[in-house]
């Protein structure tokens, strides 16, 4: 039996490597043809594809264990300009699949993407997935939080040097999420969603006003210094 309590927003492809995905090189310098061996990694046995590979500036955590007893963390965090006017079209993922007795899976994705230069397409997509599947005692966990800001102009030195420290005591939360709480997780990130975007609004590359306009991810493109925001949570 299988309990998946979040279907994949979206057609997947491979991501684990086929057997013979890579080619091993001897000492001598040769190659072994790829039919002559096989990838050590795990197989997949879930009764779906795997999330397919992130693209450009597309960021995923994905978290995955088979092992009975076992813990396994993901954490992908990750701030993006987008500078040449090409459509904002960014993912954000975090997926926790787990097939084992006793253990956990915990994947946690945040994304940040500022823009710079006017596009005509803003259309971010912010995903998660947990599942169980033939489980006995597991838990799957994530949570993709996502922030896009469309700026008029560039940030002042001021800006950047808060936005910068601030960025860095963001990657230190992340770097510790096995201590947290998971009931925690998603508040905390909406409070970093807050903090950024105030510093974004004190500046130049804020609206007339300092306000904001908030619309759901990959909905309409969002008007000129606008915000799109928005989090994904799956709890198993």
């Amino acid at each position: 039996m299988a309990t998946v309590t979040a279907l994949l927003a979206g057609p997947a492809g491979a991501w684990w490597p086929a057997a013979g995905a890579y080619a091993a090189v001897p000492r001598d310098g040769s190659t072994v043809p790829a039919a002559e061996w096989e990838d050590s990694g795990p197989p997949w046995v879930f009764p779906f594809e795997p999330p397919e590979d992130p693209e450009g500036d597309g960021n995923q955590a994905l978290a995955v264990t088979t092992t009975d007893g076992s813990v396994d963390y993901s954490v992908e965090f990750a701030l993006v300009w987008a500078e040449d006017g090409e459509p904002v079209i960014t993912k954000n993922e975090a997926y926790a699949f787990a097939n084992c007795t006793d253990c956990t899976a915990v994947a946690v994705g945040f994304q940040v993407v500022l823009i710079e230069e006017p596009t005509d397409v803003i259309a971010p997509d912010n995903r998660s997935a947990a599942v169980n599947y033939d489980c006995s005692g597991c838990n799957t966990f994530a949570v993709a939080n996502q922030l896009v800001l469309s700026l008029r102009g560039p940030l002042s030195d001021d800006s950047m040097e808060q936005l910068s420290a601030l960025w860095c005591e963001i990657n230190e939360y992340g770097s510790a999420l096995e201590d947290v709480p998971l009931s925690d997780i998603q508040n905390r990130l909406e409070a970093y969603q807050e903090q950024i975007t105030a510093i974004v609004q004190a500046g130049p590359g804020a609206t007339e006003d300092g306000s904001a306009t908030s619309v759901e991810p990959a909905a309409e493109p969002a008007a000129e210094a606008g915000t799109v925001s928005g989090a994904d949570f799956k709890k198993t």
